[in-house]
């Protein structure tokens, strides 16, 4: 068996094959790019993809695609080319040494593109994120969890106690109501966001006004009036919203507005629809070697799966004529249910924590019968976990029990003092997520107190809920536990964050000077990088480290090495801008941002200004003078922090507006792979 060659011969036979194309007249003709520009693709798609004949091929077979624009299909076929072409061509410890994953493929398979003259945009009408997403945040670990008190907390204010069947009854019916309104769900996060963006590009502060008017006042429950006017929740949203627009509209030039309308309207009837395809929860996800399709399915088929005693169980969506299962049928079921007989568990959780990646091979293995009740489970857009998991557990911990097998969008658990929502990075992004969780808490709680006015449940004597015979023999057993892993995923909590000091501190800053306009999170990623310059391990960390000496002296060397130097060096920090602010279907621009503290001198400048302050205030001679040199100190490293807070500020409006996203961005999470 012939050996595999290493990555830098692997670049050099890839580059030596795609010049040859690169360089065909044909292609030549078509790309838009200089013969400096053609060489510099080459290199960099070589060495980032090296992936032998295959970038070649594909570019052969772009070449000769009419027009300019690329079929979806094409760019998935193209993908999942690179990956395997790049997986044959380098033994698994340079796969893994070198290959930086789905976003060299992105970036690499974009400059393709552009080698053949093609619109990078078109092969991928979802943006570049999704596409990202279905590939690279497809495992378990990369979902992401919130978690709410609102619901406990308020029925403590009002001395509500609801019986376990009404606690799972309201959870459920607002599952239910999720599904339902989802469409209008996202409609109105679309509109919100394009109406007010479309805003900001006639008036400019104005709009960035209004944005966050509207998010100090946008309501995630519906009010008294609601209830007056017969108003759903996303009715009475889109009412808010109306009026809010209605009031600030007013002194808007007559001509501004028609444009605005106008160019609203237009986008809406060619936008949205798209939109909500895009990112409906009503799909389930079945992996393939590479990446996950996402399956979209109808609403009269989408089930709510409910996780008991380690089993699961599937509750229809709809009633009869489509309409949302009435309440008191699904609260005489939810009781049914909780008087079940104890029987063994499922265990989905040793596929939930298998790679993705090898699970189609697995299907031919198992009973045909668990294959088929895991083909049903996939109709579950939402599990609701009726088993109570301890709220002490960090998030990353909590959320490691049954939970599906990865092919849904989220899993609702419940610690009986708070919520926890588990999403998919597929269907979810942080703020939609946190968004959501907040929305069908609130539902949960409408749900609760019309629940707390009736007579204690009664169990139904029927059951239309499905009982799934997910029962893992032996032989499937063994089957499973020889899957390949997830990594462990590893979390860090704390509560010691002190967000009042934080805005505090902000108001100081604007009361010295209106160019520091720093944010939180400005202050976050300031504060990482000087902790990464002036971290110590503690005598403790080194103890523990050294007790690897013994018997794994090199991973003992690698870890204090870590610690002590590598650790020190400044953090190059990714940021997700929130894209959907501009372009809600681009959902996410990453931002890669490296503090400049050497640049701005930021450690020194701060030491130095503090070692002013303590002589000032420790001199008892001439403190006028003493504050004098102080308040030089202060002034110039006051002023590199208002410098510090510029180049965020630039760098951030760049990525909100996509110039550094839309076809290069994923370049900034391939790191310097070369």
């Amino acid at each position: 068996m012939s050996k595999k060659p290493g990555y830098q011969k692997a670049a050099e036979l890839t580059a030596r094959d795609l010049k040859s194309v690169a360089h065909k007249p044909s292609v030549r003709q078509l790309s838009r790019l200089t013969l400096p520009e053609i060489e510099a693709a080459v290199d960099l798609v070589s060495k980032i993809i090296p992936a032998g004949n295959v970038p070649g091929m594909i570019l052969s077979g772009l070449s000769r695609l009419p027009g300019r624009r690329i079929p979806t299909p094409k760019t998935r076929q193209d993908v999942n080319a690179l990956f395997s072409g790049v997986e044959q061509v380098l033994d698994s410890a340079m796969y893994g040494a070198f290959f930086a994953g789905p976003a060299a493929v992105i970036w690499g398979y974009q400059n393709l593109l552009k080698l053949a003259g093609k619109d990078p945009s078109s092969a991928f009408p979802e943006g570049v994120w999704q596409f990202y997403a279905d590939y690279a945040l497809r495992e378990d670990t990369a979902r992401h969890t919130n978690e709410t008190h609102g619901f406990d907390t308020l029925l403590r204010q009002h001395n509500i106690q609801l019986c376990p069947a009404d606690r799972l009854t309201a959870r459920l019916m607002a599952s239910i109501t999720c599904l339902h309104q989802y469409d209008e769900l996202l409609k109105n996060e679309w509109y919100e966001r394009v109406a007010i963006s479309l805003l900001e590009e006639l008036s400019g502060e104005r709009g960035r006004r209004l944005r966050r008017e509207w998010l100090a006042q946008l309501p995630y429950r519906r009010e008294e009036e609601a209830a007056v006017l017969e108003l759903d929740y996303p009715a009475y949203r889109r009412r808010k919203f109306s009026q809010f627009l209605t009031r600030n509209l007013e002194s808007l030039p007559r001509s501004d507005y028609e444009a605005w309308r106008a160019r609203l309207k237009a986008l809406e009837e060619s936008d949205l629809p798209a939109y909500q395809k895009q990112m409906s929860i009503l799909a389930y996800l079945d992996p393939g070697p590479y990446g996950e399709t996402r399956v979209p399915f109808r609403l009269s088929d989408a089930q709510i799966g409910v996780i008991y005693r380690g089993n699961y169980y599937l509750f229809p969506v709809c009633g009869t004529g489509g309409k949302p299962l009435d309440v008191l049928t699904v609260r005489a079921q939810a009781a049914a249910l909780l008087q079940t007989e104890e029987n063994a568990p499922a265990h989905l959780t040793l596929l939930a924590r298998a790679q993705r990646a090898a699970l189609p091979g697995l299907r031919n293995k198992l009973d045909p019968l668990l294959v088929a009740a895991l083909d049903n489970l996939r109709f579950a857009p939402i599990l609701v976990s009726a088993d109570l998991r301890p709220r002490s557990l960090p998030l990353s911990e909590l959320r490691q029990a049954e939970r599906g097998v990865g092919s849904h969008a989220l899993t609702f658990f419940d610690t009986g003092e708070s919520f926890v929502f588990d999403q998919s990075h597929i269907f979810f992004d942080g703020t939609w997520g946190m968004a959501l969780s907040e929305i069908m808490t609130n539902e949960a709680l409408s749900w609760a107190r019309y629940l707390n006015m009736l007579p204690s449940p009664v169990a139904a004597e029927g059951k239309f809920y499905a009982s799934l015979g997910l029962k893992i023999s032996k032989r499937d057993l063994d089957w499973t536990e020889k899957l390949p892993r997830v990594s462990p995923e590893a979390g860090a909590e704390t509560d010691k964050v002190n967000l009042r000091e934080c805005l505090d501190l902000r108001r100081q800053f604007k009361q010295r000077s209106d160019l520091l306009q720093l944010t939180i999170n400005d202050l976050l990623i300031l504060y990482r990088a000087i902790h990464a310059a002036v971290y110590k391990p503690s005598k403790t960390l080194l103890a523990e480290i050294q007790k690897f000496s013994a018997d794994s002296p090199e991973l003992a060397a690698s870890l204090r090495h870590l610690v002590e130097e590598a650790s020190r060096v400044n953090p190059a920090i990714l940021i997700p801008m929130d894209a959907s602010l501009k372009v809600p279907r681009e959902r996410i621009y990453p931002l890669n941002m490296e503090a400049p503290l050497a640049e701005l001198n930021l450690l020194s400048l701060h030491e130095q200004t503090m070692k002013m302050l303590a002589a000032c205030e420790a001199s008892t001679e001439d403190r006028a003078a003493m504050y004098a040199g102080f308040d030089r100190y202060q002034k110039t490293y006051l002023a590199s922090l208002a410098g510090f807070g510029a180049i965020l500020s630039k760098a951030k409006e760049i990525a909100i507006r996509g110039e550094s996203a839309s076809v290069g961005a994923l370049k900034l999470l391939v790191g310097q792979v070369i």
